[in-house]
């Protein structure tokens, strides 16, 4: 079985300030916008791989690896072999506020690091905080979505792992990850 990958990205952010008076007085809106409608293929703007995982019952101070280079597969079995990563969504499952999730370079081989103006983290050490909030009535929760137009360079054996790191005392530690990005 082929797989053909493509991927659309919707965020939509909207905020208002009620002003009672003076010269603003009224509804003031705030908007943040972004629509992203990545076609199959392996220019800026376009996607070829698209990874999902989602993690259940992972105990506490425990590191999941994601090798971007050769480990992941598609739903047919294939190999994807990112050469480089457009989109990572992290949303933390967990609603035990001890099992705050990390997400960043592995620290050996460790992605993403900034090199040449691309990159998701600022050094090795780097981490974004997932907090631990999910409401499971309406699935809402804490996200992290990090996302890089021009693509951030996956190196084989060098710059190509991304590690999930659990907190937290209890094996309850939770979560759904998506990487889009491209072959070459």
């Amino acid at each position: 079985m082929a797989s053909t990958m493509k991927a659309t990205v919707q965020f939509s952010i909207r905020g208002a300030e009620v002003v009672s008076d003076g010269p603003l007085k009224g509804v003031n809106r705030r908007e943040l916008e972004l629509f992203l409608d990545m076609a199959n293929g392996t220019s800026d703007g376009e996607c070829d791989l698209v990874y999902s995982d989602q993690k259940t019952g992972i105990g506490a101070s425990v590191t999941t690896v994601y090798d971007l280079d050769t480990s992941l597969a598609d739903l047919s079995g294939g190999a994807l072999d990112f050469a480089e990563v457009v989109l990572i969504a992290i949303r933390n499952r967990s609603s035990t506020a001890a099992n705050y999730l990390l997400i960043g370079p592995d620290a050996t081989n460790g992605f993403g690091v900034v090199a040449s103006n691309k990159g998701f983290w600022a050094d090795a050490s780097d981490r974004n905080v997932v907090p631990a909030d999910f409401n499971s009535q309406d699935g809402d929760g804490s996200w992290v979505i990090l996302h890089s137009r021009g693509g951030v360079p996956v190196a084989a054996g060098s710059t190509d792992e991304l590690a999930v790191i659990t907190q937290g005392g209890t094996s309850s530690n939770t979560w759904d990850l998506l990487i889009i990005g491209r072959s070459a």
